[in-house]
């Protein structure tokens, strides 16, 4: 049992998070479950608030440490919440006093990015799980997960979680108790927060009675630019802050605000809201209905499995819709929240779609994306819109105190504020050969080398859309990953490369390959498709997981270069290959093959977040692999273009063609024609038919056009092939394909006539 000592002071620590509206962090070896400490912590809770809201997290119910932590919990008769892990997405935007987190047999860093983020202050995270000096026997589902044959699990390093607690022990606002040796660590005390102090008036166009629902100045900011705002036609208005800063709680009063002003019900009766998930939006619902409460309109909140979809008011009528099909939906108005979680081309869509927008991001967060959508999206929407566009950044902490420790713990711990190197004035004149490419030391990385960490981690934010704390344990852990940058002469990351093991497959894990864990990626596609041609999966190859440059570099020829240095490594290493997987879209696409990479297989359905194609890309290095990209070239151009009509009949033209325009090897295809189909060609050609009446012999000779490799196909315009796909290949109207191309139908049907007339000269 523990001394009365160590309960006064957790007691202690408690009342000072209390006063403060600071957050706790407790750590809690497992040895010490049955010692009672865990009851007495939560009666410190119970105390002060009887019907606390308590929130507790697991693997599965069943797992050993959920039971004992759930006995003791029953100890205190609190009100207990329970989750598991693989739900935990379901609670975002969720608001609790304290968070019980059993860490035995799993740990994401996911998991633990969303849930700490979801207690308010004066309240506290509880970790359970293995002591600091029991890191080598703990073993989580999440690290079986990152562990893919022929690698053993001995081969992994725990290099993120010593940093976990390497962070941890001994720092403000935490706790660490072990029962097994009696080692106790008090982290100590933050400093008291600064003074709220609302100095910002209300404005004129929305009820005060909204207004007073406000809890900083940022919030009111909020509403009255939006009103300056509604003055306009077309605007969009961007709110970026960290987690638990009140911008959900400011677009639902925003909500309310709108449907209760008279001059805005004007102009706006339908208002669409969007998130990546409906739970996402539960605090905006949440904060509209209160502000309509204020005023005295009543409003039906609809519900689907337990999250809002719909508010209805007499006036105006609020729907969730989730960020894809948002793009074909009507309404007067959009509020985009958790912008950071959703890809930028469906932003770039929902921006063309509606003339008004709110859009609320988060910049450091769970989601880790918040950068690329400062940089790639808010960029773009700068340009475009300029006096049009408004930016307001909220600072300042609603659910616990400024300054709270625990927040400034979880940011360090999964590098949630990373960001790339700062480059001077001639930095920025830097050419691709002033850098030197590296293969960066994990172990230095992650114990010695933070700031390298950080740069590296920014600039993957930067890049990719979705990049969680996961990736970053993964990058750390897995004895199949590594890292690759390009350093300049100050030793800043100019541009890095997170690389994983593919292939090297035996006869017996072939046969697997279906089945094995994540790690295998391209291989596994390859056999998916095309199961005669698995044996790629016995050649040695490197999978890019992300390729990020600086953006105050890009377009320079930095990525370029890096690839170049990393294929020329891998041929020295004897791999057979290099390649990767991306959502397609033209840029990417032009990238990769510009540097040498063949598409192998397109997936047969949109990603539901991206709304991309996925793409595998690969470049070979050695003879062997050659001969395999050839015939799997082959065999994908014959199965993307039999079905551009069906699966792909809505890729757009530009992806479409750009997947088409390079083929490797020296093969020329023969049309395949059957019964009369090369007869009706002839009479095509001759005028006798029109396209409509031939289009199935035309289809022939196209198909013969593509499938021939690029060095042996017939030179035609870019213009004419984007006809040939977009009319003979997905079957589009005249009219359709007109727009696409920017041409009269009739001079576009007098160019297919022209074109059939030259490929059949060249392939018949």
């Amino acid at each position: 049992m523990f001394t009365e000592d160590v309960i006064q002071g957790v007691q202690r620590a408690f009342e000072k998070a209390q006063e403060f509206n600071y957050r706790l962090l407790i750590y809690l070896t497992t040895s010490s479950l049955g010692s009672g400490i865990l009851t007495q912590i939560l009666r410190l809770l119970l105390d002060r608030r009887r019907d606390a809201s308590i929130l507790f997290a697991y693997r599965e119910r069943e797992d050993e440490t959920a039971e004992q932590i759930l006995k003791e919990i029953a100890e205190t008769s609190a009100n207990i919440n329970e989750l598991r892990y693989d739900d935990a997405e379901k609670v975002l935007g969720t608001t609790w006093d304290a968070v019980i987190m059993d860490a035995n047999t799993q740990l994401r860093p996911n998991d633990l990015g969303l849930l700490v983020e979801l207690v308010r202050g004066g309240g506290f995270t509880i970790l359970i799980g293995p002591s600091v000096n029991e890191l080598d026997q703990w073993l989580t589902e999440f690290h079986k997960k990152s562990v893919t044959p022929p690698f053993e699990l001995d081969k992994l390093v725990k290099r993120f979680e010593r940093r976990m607690f390497s962070k941890t022990l001994g720092r403000t606002g935490t706790i660490y108790i072990d029962q097994s040796n009696g080692d106790v660590i008090f982290g100590g005390d933050p400093p008291p927060p600064p003074k709220r102090d609302l100095q910002e008036p209300p404005g004129e166009l929305f009820p005060k009675e909204i207004y007073d629902l406000c809890l900083t100045n940022e919030q009111i900011l909020v509403l009255k630019t939006l009103e300056e705002m509604l003055k306009k036609r077309k605007w969009s208005m961007v709110l970026r802050a960290n987690r638990g800063r009140g911008k959900s709680a400011a677009l639902g009063l925003a909500t309310a605000s709108l449907i209760a002003s008279k001059k805005a019900r004007r102009k706006i009766k339908d208002i669409l809201v969007t998130a990546p998930e409906p739970e996402n939006v539960q605090t905006l619902f949440e904060f509209a209905m209160r502000g309509l409460e204020a005023v005295g309109i009543e409003g039906e909140l609809i519900e689907r499995n337990g999250a809002p979809v719909e508010l209805k008011t007499r006036f105006v009528k609020v729907f969730y819709r989730k960020p894809l099909p948002s793009i074909n939906a009507k309404a007067d108005i959009i509020l985009v929240d958790e912008a950071a979680g959703i890809p930028v081309p469906i932003l770039i869509g929902l921006k063309k779609r509606f003339w008004r927008a709110i859009y609320s991001s988060t910049i450091h967060g769970y989601e880790g994306a918040g950068r690329g959508f400062l940089v790639r999206f808010l960029g773009r929407l700068r340009r475009e819109l300029r006096q049009d566009l408004v930016e307001l950044e909220m600072k300042e902490p609603i659910r616990y105190a400024i300054g709270d420790p625990v927040e400034s713990w979880l940011y360090d711990v999964l590098l949630l504020d990373s960001e790339p190197a700062q480059l001077d004035g001639q930095s920025l004149d830097l050419s691709p050969g002033d850098c030197r490419y590296v293969e960066l030391d994990r172990d230095f990385l992650f114990t010695e080398g933070e700031e390298l960490l950080r740069q590296l981690v920014g600039l993957y934010v930067l890049t990719h859309y979705r990049n969680r704390p996961n990736d970053i344990a993964l990058l750390a852990n897995a004895p199949h990953h590594s890292v690759r940058a390009l350093l300049d002469p100050e030793d800043r990351v100019i541009a890095a490369l997170h690389l994983c093991l593919e292939g090297g497959l035996s006869d017996d894990l072939l046969k697997e390959i279906e089945t094995l864990p994540k790690g295998h990626m391209i291989p596994a596609v390859i056999s998916r498709y095309y199961p005669h041609l698995k044996g790629f999966g016995r050649l040695k190859g490197l999978r890019i997981v992300r390729i990020a440059v600086h953006p105050d570099l890009w377009r320079r020829g930095f990525g370029s270069y890096a690839l170049k240095k990393l294929c020329e490594e891998a041929a020295e290493k004897k791999f057979d290959w290099v390649g990767s997987g991306f959502g397609a879209s033209p840029e990417l696409l032009r990238f990769w093959l510009k540097n040498g990479f063949y598409p192998l297989a397109v997936g047969p359905m949109r990603n539901k977040i991206s709304g991309e194609f996925s793409v595998i890309v690969v470049k070979p290095l050695s003879d062997k692999a050659a001969e395999f990209v050839r015939e799997i070239g082959r065999e994908f151009r014959l199965r993307f273009i039999n079905a551009l009509a069906d699966p792909y009949f809505n890729m757009d033209m530009e992806t479409a063609w750009t997947l088409l325009s390079k083929a490797p090897g020296k093969h020329k295809a023969k049309p395949n024609f059957r019964g009369s189909q090369r007869m009706r060609l002839e009479s095509y050609l001759n005028q006798y038919v029109t396209y409509e009446g031939a289009s199935d012999s035309i289809k022939c000779l196209v198909e013969a056009h593509f499938l021939t490799s690029s060095e042996k196909r017939l030179i035609l315009d870019e213009k004419v092939e984007k006809l040939l796909i977009t009319k003979v290949l997905q079957g589009r109207q005249w009219p359709q394909i007109a727009r696409l191309l920017k041409d009269k139908p009739e001079n576009l049907v007098s160019i297919m006539r022209e074109t059939v007339e030259k490929m059949a000269d060249y392939y018949l």
